[in-house]
């Protein structure tokens, strides 16, 4: 099973962001195909891919944010926080992107990101979560749990500081202006960035965009945890995967090339035809496997003892199998109830999990998204991620700061020609 969720994991983060020099063209028979699913999984059957930069002359980095003695020690690999810069040859505006949940700074839909701001004349400097295991282990933050937004966007910020500082001194990058951007849940941390930056005005941050930003948190990832819920029908799902990886391997057998990369991984995508459930399935897994890895970095850093013993430290020659098998066996909403709704209730005994929630959403901010001006939207009718009543929300908030594609699934048009034309456009006043 294992090794199974591996190649799914493959075949996912392969196909989420499409090869440069692929043309996709929309056909009658695509529009009566197309699902929200597999817009969402493999960004095809829509319109034809924005001519971006195929190569990008990205500068890794690496900031000490805490000493290596305050990093759990199963965590040795991670000793410095990891995150990304590509910087124009001269002074320009600085785009500050935050990665969604569970993703690092140079995962596949960042990438589609610092092309389109790259090339429009930004600096870029990419962040990871603040859900993903480089980051939790790294951050100074031992208080609340990642997803709780507003204290998410203290730690944010902070970084954000400390990046900024560093890449001014060793990479003499001259900054003319600040805006910020992130997809999915990078989206709403962008926006209580936003609101801190408002009260510090370190960065006066001249645009703010949220790409398919969860309303709620909570309710997204348990429409995520719905996809791939073992506990209802374990052999069927079973089943699915084996029937899954049975047409992937036939399929690949057939090709001439045994190269198992972007390219042929979207080609082997287009010709195995899998259903809405199957689909599900896989953006299940994966979800499952991204957050599997959150759940284990949360419970060693933050001594939550839900899937790891409690007061036991790791070592870096311990094994890990059966602590990870528990985590990928539980669902985020188990986690919360578990871990996150405990922590927080030990700050603050009054805390509920209604009050909980409505901090892992936007509804906490919903004052300040109505009035701010600098705060923009562009999400999908069809997102996954999103209940019908939620696009409605958005839209009323933002109203003509929103953009709403027709369709995209979850993210899956951000390398699309008119996502990106929109990109430009919207930032146009800031490149110039």
């Amino acid at each position: 099973m294992r090794i199974l969720s591996v190649l799914l994991m493959l075949i996912i983060s392969a196909c989420s962001s499409q090869p440069e020099q692929e043309v996709v063209t929309v056909s009658a028979d695509c529009d009566i195909q197309y699902s929200r699913y597999q817009a969402t999984v493999t960004g095809y059957c829509q319109e034809a891919a924005a001519d971006l930069p195929q190569t990008l002359d990205i500068i890794n980095k690496r900031i000490t944010i805490k000493p290596l003695a305050d990093i759990p020690e199963v965590f040795w690999f991670n000793k410095k926080m990891k995150y990304s810069l590509i910087k124009q040859e001269n002074s320009a505006p600085l785009i500050f992107i935050i990665a969604g949940t569970g993703a690092s700074f140079d995962s596949a839909k960042m990438v589609s990101l610092q092309k389109s701001f790259y090339q429009q004349g930004f600096h870029v400097i990419s962040l990871s979560s603040p859900t993903f295991a480089n980051y939790i282990v790294n951050s100074t933050n031992l208080t609340y749990m990642p997803g709780d937004l507003a204290h998410d966007a203290e730690d944010l910020y902070k970084v954000m500081k400390l990046v900024w500082a560093q890449v001014q001194q060793e990479n003499e990058v001259e900054a003319t202006s600040f805006s910020l951007t992130g997809y999915s849940l990078g989206g709403a941390h962008s926006a209580f960035v936003s609101l801190l930056d408002e009260e510090e005005q370190v960065f006066n941050f001249e645009k703010v965009l949220m790409i398919n930003p969860p309303v709620s948190l909570y309710n997204s990832v348990s429409i995520l945890d719905e996809f791939f819920d073992l506990r209802k029908n374990r052999q069927a799902s079973i089943g699915m995967f084996d029937e899954i990886i049975a047409r992937f391997s036939k399929v690949y057998s057939q090709q001439r090339s045994s190269k198992f990369d972007q390219s042929s991984i979207y080609s082997l995508f287009k010709n195995v035809e899998l259903s809405d459930e199957e689909l599900k399935l896989i953006i299940g897994a994966s979800f499952r496997i991204s957050s599997s890895n959150m759940f284990f970095a949360l419970d060693t850093s933050f001594n939550a003892g839900a899937i790891t013993y409690k007061n036991h430290k790791i070592d870096k020659f311990e094994s890990t199998t059966h602590s990870m098998q528990r985590a990928s066996a539980i669902t985020f909403g188990d986690y919360f109830d578990k871990a996150m709704l405990p922590r927080a209730q030990r700050q603050d005994a009054s805390t509920t999990k209604a009050d909980l929630i409505h901090r892992y959403s936007l509804y906490a901010i919903e004052d300040y998204l109505k009035s701010s001006k600098k705060i923009f939207l562009v999400t999908n009718q069809d997102d996954i991620i999103l209940q019908s009543s939620e696009v409605d929300y958005l839209q009323s908030i933002f109203s003509e700061r929103a953009k709403i594609f027709p369709r995209g699934g979850h993210c899956g048009n951000l390398d699309r020609f008119s996502f990106v034309e929109h990109l430009h456009t919207l930032f146009e006043k800031a490149s110039d």
